[in-house]
């Protein structure tokens, strides 16, 4: 595959998968995308480490060396927690120091090696934060020195997915979630409001199903909001089936009109 000099490339990073697709003219599209499939990391490895490895060694085989990269990390690689508002937080470094804290709060001592990052705070509402190891991080950097490619961005798939179709998203209550291969990712929303926001891991892309119910019924018990958890539309994007199934007329799949391809290569574009 040749590219142009200097080439933009849009890259996913999953456990076990690697998706390339190169940008075209006006941000699209110009080929289908490229799904590597890798094997499973060891107990002791890092999950991001062989997927790194294996993007630095694609660079090379195609002598993309000098390419730039936006790159959208899976949510196996990402922790999402939804945080309450805290009045008494009255400057950017304190709300950073209370976000920290309730990652450690959750996930232990591991959470002081992690990048946590936050939404824009709106006063009065609950805090969309998510955390990203700073190991992954510096690795993605060091391919400047590596391999000479340059990262321009680095994004969840969840958050750059719900940016681009926020839009669509239907403004009273409503789920939004992103199928991936082995995670689901799940919102519930009202009025632009989070009010949840959870993954679980599941066996197979085609596996989604099985925890969608449970999930929504955890959301929904944290939640302030008055409804039944299958009461909400469910916007979904990914990797799942895309056919509208009239059995479930509450799953709406977001789907590009064209550009992107089916199915996985929509990761390598965060949608």
């Amino acid at each position: 595959m040749l590219f142009a000099e200097r080439p933009v490339l849009q890259v996913a990073l999953l456990e076990n998968r690697l998706v390339i697709g190169r940008e075209g003219r006006q941000g699209k599209a110009a080929d289908p995308a490229e799904v590597v499939e890798l094997a499973p990391a060891g107990a002791q490895v890092p999950a991001w480490q062989p997927v790194v490895a294996a993007l630095a060694g694609w660079l090379r085989e195609r002598q993309l060396q000098r390419a730039r990269l936006r790159v959208f990390l899976g949510g196996q690689l990402v922790r999402w927690q939804l945080l309450e508002w805290q009045p008494q937080l009255a400057s950017p470094q304190e709300l950073k120091a209370y976000v920290q804290l309730r990652f450690r709060a959750t996930f232990g001592a591991a959470a002081d090696s992690w990048r946590v990052v936050h939404a824009e705070p709106v006063p009065g509402r609950a805090l969309p934060a998510c955390a990203i190891d700073e190991a992954l991080l510096a690795e993605l950097k060091n391919l400047q020195d590596t391999v000479g490619a340059t990262v321009v961005s680095v994004a969840p798939h969840f958050s750059a997915a719900f940016d681009r179709w926020s839009g669509s998203v239907d403004k009273a209550v409503a789920w939004f979630g992103v199928v991936e291969p082995g995670v689901l990712t799940l919102g519930l929303l009202s009025s632009g409001e989070w009010h949840g926001l959870r993954s679980v891991r599941h066996a197979d892309a085609a596996d989604w199903r099985a925890p969608l119910s449970a999930l929504q019924a955890q959301i929904q018990l944290a939640s302030v909001l008055d409804l039944a958890p299958q009461a909400a539309p469910v916007y979904l994007v990914g990797c799942g089936t895309d056919a509208q199934d009239r059995s479930e007329p509450h799953l709406m799949w977001l789907t590009p009109r064209s550009g992107v391809g089916p199915g996985i290569e929509r990761m390598a574009w965060g949608i």
